[in-house]
């Protein structure tokens, strides 16, 4: 009990004493005096309280011995005992007492215990103590033993289980009837066991199936979207039996009663066309248990990528003379979702010198009229465009360049652009010494 402490205080108003200080000190001692609050309360085991007393007992023979405790400090915890005659400041203690033999007395009028399911056979779990008054050794028994589930020690009173119990298939509370007995004077009494069977969390989870599977998923499917639902049970009860549900797949994500969602955008264009990923279900129990399943996910094809070139700028070469249907290039790309394929030159092809077969891909000089090719190099931009055949909004098509420089050939012979005025203009004077120019030409 809190009997007196020391607080110091501050003060911030202009000190009388102090002259110039805006503040002094106070050192304030409290103490605590007891105040007869509490009342006295008995302590004696067992209760009710029993005694006996030999008919030839002399005057002054202890018959039982009385204890209370007052909470009070002092003089208020002092406590008196007296006979009451009716009328008591505090609740009064009856004690029945009995001249003679008296049957044993158990340290409680019942007993009430949990214990779980896990309790070995044999095991005691429980003491049923009781006390004889004649000072006679007592013999324990079972006057109710359900489905004979329960020993008992005879010397010792220990209670015990006859074979393993479960929580899922056995019944959860049992009472049982406990004597004691002195075999000296035939006297006993009894008590009511109360055993409380209490679940422990030795069930795993169990998927209602191995393995769960969903086909024809669209890779165009949004997060959410509910794929499929899969389902525990726990055969354990309350926390033991709740279960979560969860998964490490980055790809799918699990609702807390097992709906499944993608997390992330699906693709088509994986092996064999497969998501395959485990879903764990956790139980809550002190020692959580889990149980695991297999979810297969089958997708569906859908035109959502375009068709790839092998090479987004293709470079080649070709004579100014060749001929018509020479080779000029080959174009090469594949669609990822397995579509057919359809090339054609989009621009850079306005003489026609050029052809392209729009299944193969291969580039061609016309073959009639006869190509007539012109500058340095021509640039076409050839499409790749899809057939939709996997199914989507509309065919897709992406872009490759193809660079053809043109290679100059030795086909035309010197001309000389003023031949009739060099004709007319030409003369010489005779006798002129060797090296004088006559005429310059070009």
């Amino acid at each position: 009990m809190l009997q007196g402490f020391k607080c110091e205080a501050f003060c911030s108003s202009p000190c009388p004493s102090r002259p110039g200080s805006d503040w002094y000190l106070v050192r304030v001692e409290l103490i605590v005096t007891d105040v007869n609050d509490n009342a006295p309360e008995w302590t004696m085991v067992p209760f009710p309280y029993l005694a006996v007393v030999s008919p030839e007992a002399p005057p002054g023979s202890l018959v039982y011995k009385l204890h209370a405790h007052d909470g009070d400090e002092g003089g208020n915890g002092e406590v008196e005992y007296f006979l009451s005659d009716g009328w008591a400041a505090a609740a009064p203690a009856t004690v029945s007492v009995v001249a003679g033999a008296r049957p044993p007395q158990f340290s409680n009028s019942s007993f009430t215990i949990s214990i779980p399911e896990s309790t070995p056979e044999g095991q005691p779990f429980l003491v049923a103590p009781a006390m004889s008054f004649q000072k006679h050794p007592l013999s324990y028994s079972l006057l109710i033993n359900p489905s004979s589930l329960f020993s008992i020690q005879p010397e010792t009173g220990q209670v015990s289980l006859t074979r393993a119990v479960d929580f899922e298939s056995d019944q959860h509370r049992y009472l049982l009837l406990v004597r004691a007995s002195e075999s000296q004077d035939a006297l006993s009494s009894a008590a009511e066991v109360r055993v409380i069977i209490t679940d422990e969390n030795d069930c795993v989870p169990e998927f209602l199936q191995s393995i769960y599977s969903k086909d024809g998923v669209a890779e165009t499917v949004t997060t959410a979207t509910s794929l499929l639902q899969v389902s525990a049970s726990d055969c354990d009860s309350d926390l033991n039996a709740e279960l979560t549900y969860h998964t490490l797949s980055p790809d799918f994500s699990v609702s807390a009663h097992g709906t499944i969602f993608p997390a992330r955008p699906l693709d088509y264009e994986r092996p064999n066309h497969l998501y395959e990923f485990v879903v764990m279900a956790v139980d809550k129990g002190e020692v959580p248990r889990t149980g695991t399943t297999t979810v297969r996910v089958r997708m569906s094809n859908v035109n959502d990528e375009a068709p790839e070139f092998s090479q987004h700028i293709y470079r080649t070469f070709v004579s100014e003379d060749a001929g018509p249907n020479t080779l000029v290039a080959t174009v090469l790309a594949k669609d990822p979702d397995g579509d057919g394929i359809t090339y054609k030159i989009a621009s850079g092809n306005e003489e026609g010198n050029f052809v392209i077969d729009s299944q193969k891909g291969l580039i061609r000089l016309r073959s009639s009229p006869p190509p007539r090719l012109q500058g340095l190099e021509y640039v076409l931009n050839v499409t790749a465009t899809d057939d939709n055949a996997s199914g989507g909004p509309h065919p897709l098509s992406s872009v490759a360049r193809v660079i053809v420089g043109v290679d100059d050939v030795n086909n035309n012979k010197p001309v000389f652009e003023k031949c009739q005025e060099y004709r007319e203009r030409s003369s010489v004077l005779e006798n002129q010494p060797p090296g004088t120019s006559v005429l310059q030409v070009q």
